[in-house]
């Protein structure tokens, strides 16, 4: 099974890129649904109530929003919560990956993380795919989807800058500032390459 990346910043449109590329038959591991399951750990939980206090707990359960509030306004919380979870990130994509390949359906598996380069090493990735845009667009599209308020939108978009280098190191840098259909165009096009 062949195992590409996708990566790049808030609201760039990283998702709809592997939207696209499962509409093809690739398998998507959704890197934000592992740290959601990372993030439920008893022995996380314990160590972001150690970190960042139990304002940020909420029924034993970490308030994911409360959280990101927070560590994305501070880079020293940021980088704390990093050291707790990319480890585990890393190795529980690893595994859902190997699992994958063992399943034996998919020709295809890519890997949907944002912060893939701050990430201990995941095996075999072949291709590294970054999707990004202009700030003006990524703010617009985080806006405009009722998720974010423009200061939670800017601040997050400000925190990431630190992961710009990275992504530029990709193999295939993909700006999403068009139509979405340029965008599904790049997807078929590196979709075509494991036909050849």
């Amino acid at each position: 099974m062949i195992r590409w990346v996708v990566t790049g910043p808030a609201g760039a449109g990283k998702s709809v890129f592997c939207g696209f590329l499962a509409d093809r038959g690739a398998a998507v591991v959704d890197g934000d649904r592992l740290g959601h399951e990372i993030l439920a750990r008893e022995d996380v939980v314990s160590g972001i109530i150690t970190e960042f206090g139990s304002g940020v707990v909420f029924d034993g359960s970490v308030d994911r929003s409360a959280l990101a509030r927070l560590v994305f306004a501070d880079p020293v919380a940021l980088e704390k919560l990093n050291r707790m979870t990319h480890g585990p990130l890393a190795a529980s994509a690893g595994r859902r990956m190997d699992e994958l390949d063992k399943e034996g359906r998919h020709r295809l598996a890519v890997l949907e993380a944002a912060v893939y380069f701050l990430l201990p090493p995941v095996s075999g990735i072949e291709l590294v795919i970054t999707v990004t845009a202009s700030p003006s667009t990524r703010l617009s599209r985080m806006v405009g989807g009722g998720v974010l308020n423009p200061a939670e939108a800017r601040s997050r978009i400000q925190a990431q800058r630190s992961l710009e280098d990275g992504w530029a190191r990709a193999d295939v840098v993909l700006v999403n500032d068009g139509p979405v259909s340029e965008l599904e165009k790049a997807a078929e096009d590196l979709w075509s390459r494991l036909k050849d």
